[in-house]
């Protein structure tokens, strides 16, 4: 009876500690859920009302983020936790959670050292599951490429390609962002000088869709997604023929060509096929069948600029009016399609109601790159028809305007083309000086960058070929060749241009 009583206590005891630290492990994981819960309801409070959130709110949201983290580091390794995976899973979850959302304040702050910082430490400071990981890892490559940082973005890139295989979640979805990769490494390596390794990259991308159409046959939407994605490749080299007969194999789950597909299909016969007739009838074709917002807005411009291209005017301007009344607050869709509407009517032989749609667009838009271009068109305008008095004029309420825009602060990519518009106003004006001061202050504002970068090539060429100062020129092409690499300065020598722009640069 003693022993019976003594195992029965026994076994009572270890029970009652067995529960306890099972119960200890769920109370951990219920104290950190309290946390996260706190700091999304505070997430919440400031995104329902952004224009009302301190700078004192979200600090005290990033706190929020940080103590859950630290929480989290001070409670894994304990002994009731670790030997509950679920409950170790969960808080591990819930410390990712906070990370990407510390990480998104930083960015939102600017401070891209904390944002890699935040990225870095989920799958090695902090345990994550596969689809967390690729989501952290993608992230970081995104922060390092906006840094201009592309070795290290290219080499996340071929970690993710290779660690991510094949590019589908736990629930069978493709990861579109994954399969792209191949794409934006291509991207990025022309945009280098010298474009080295493009070949072999391109090779890489061709090989690595071909794949996942062999392997995973009897997935249609891995086979959509890498048909899709190996035709814009055969687009970017200019094997139109064969992206073309790609993207028509993409289909969608009804079996009718896919829309985007289409929409490709539609750009190569508008563009380099030289086929408008042919692209119309396919952009009318997208219309009809209802597609999202974005695709509808962009399918209606191509239309409308192709039938007007065609001296169909009343059809072109329909199309591009139903745009402008569908996506009046949307800029990005509205002023081009105001710009190209305007435009029109010159075309058609009416310059003053053109310059009445232009005067519109610049009142309505004018912190647009349409805006600039319409600003910067009118006098020239004048200027070809020797309307002199005229082409002062306009070119002076040009110069107004884009220092306007520049003193608006619009954000970065606004203020870098009202600079050049302006700059290239100077030059049309003869003020030299004044262009190449404007050029100057263009690179102080994005030095290192691909913008700075052309900000100095466009200075050779100005102090160049409209100055005839080779000695500055000079001046501009050696810090070119010192803070980015070497120009092919006799390839600059031989263009003989003036034109300001951003693509200078091959």
């Amino acid at each position: 009876m003693k022993s019976l009583f003594a195992l029965t206590v026994f076994c009572a005891c270890l029970i009652a500690v067995s529960g306890c630290s099972r119960q200890s492990a769920e109370k951990t994981r219920y104290d950190m859920e309290k946390m996260a819960y706190a700091a999304g309801r505070l997430s919440e409070k400031i995104n329902v009302q952004p224009d009302m959130a301190t700078k004192a709110d979200t600090t005290n949201l990033l706190s929020a983020f940080e103590d859950i983290v630290k929480f989290y580091t001070d409670h894994r390794g304990d002994p009731n936790v670790q030997n509950d995976h679920k409950s170790a899973a969960e808080m591990a979850h819930m410390a990712v959670s906070a990370e990407v959302a510390r990480a998104r304040i930083f960015t939102a702050q600017k401070n891209p050292d904390s944002v890699l910082a935040a990225y870095r430490r989920i799958g090695s400071d902090i345990p994550a599951d596969r689809e967390e990981l690729a989501a952290s890892t993608m992230a970081l490559a995104m922060v390092y490429r906006a840094l201009n940082q592309f070795d290290s973005t290219l080499t996340i890139y071929d970690r993710l390609l290779a660690s991510y295989y094949p590019p589908i979640d736990s629930l069978k979805r493709v990861n579109i962002d994954i399969v792209a990769i191949p794409i934006d490494k291509i991207k990025i390596l022309q945009s280098l000088p010298g474009k080295v390794g493009i070949e072999r990259a391109l090779s890489d991308a061709v090989a690595y869709y071909e794949k996942l159409k062999r392997s995973f046959a009897d997935n249609p939407f891995i086979v959509r997604a890498a048909r899709t994605d190996l035709g814009r490749i055969y687009s970017m080299t200019d094997k139109w023929d064969s992206a073309i007969e790609e993207l028509s194999q993409v289909t969608d789950s009804s079996g009718r060509l896919d829309t985007q597909a289409q929409v490709i299909i539609a750009n190569i016969y508008e563009g380099p096929k030289k086929d408008p007739t042919r692209a119309a009838a396919l952009f009318k074709e997208i219309i009809e069948r209802k597609p999202d917002s974005a695709t509808l807005g962009s399918s209606l411009l191509h239309l409308g600029v192709i039938l007007c291209s065609q001296k169909q005017y009343d059809d072109g301007r329909r199309y591009l009016t139903d745009l402008k009344e569908k996506f009046s607050r949307h800029q990005q869709l509205a002023a081009p399609a105001q710009l190209y509407f305007a435009l029109s009517f010159e075309q058609d032989g009416h310059w003053d109601r053109a310059l009445s749609e232009l005067q519109w667009l610049l009142e309505n838009y004018p912190y647009t790159e349409e805006a600039f271009k319409a600003a910067l068109y009118i006098p020239q305008h004048f200027a070809r028809e020797k309307d002199q008095k005229m082409t002062d004029l306009w070119y002076q309420r040009a110069e107004e305007f884009f220092q306007a825009a520049i003193k608006n602060k619009q954000g970065q990519s606004a203020s870098m083309a009202a600079y050049l518009f302006l700059a290239n106003t100077y030059r049309d004006m003869k003020k030299y000086e004044e262009a190449l001061t404007t050029l100057d202050k263009m690179y102080s504002l994005a030095p290192k960058s691909r913008i700075g970068a052309n900000a100095l090539y466009n200075a050779a060429g100005l102090a160049l070929f409209a100055m005839k100062d080779s000695v500055r020129a000079q001046g501009y092409l050696d810090r070119l060749n010192k803070e980015f690499g070497p120009i092919d300065t006799a390839a600059f020598r031989r263009a003989g241009k003036t034109d300001l722009n951003l693509e200078s640069i091959q």
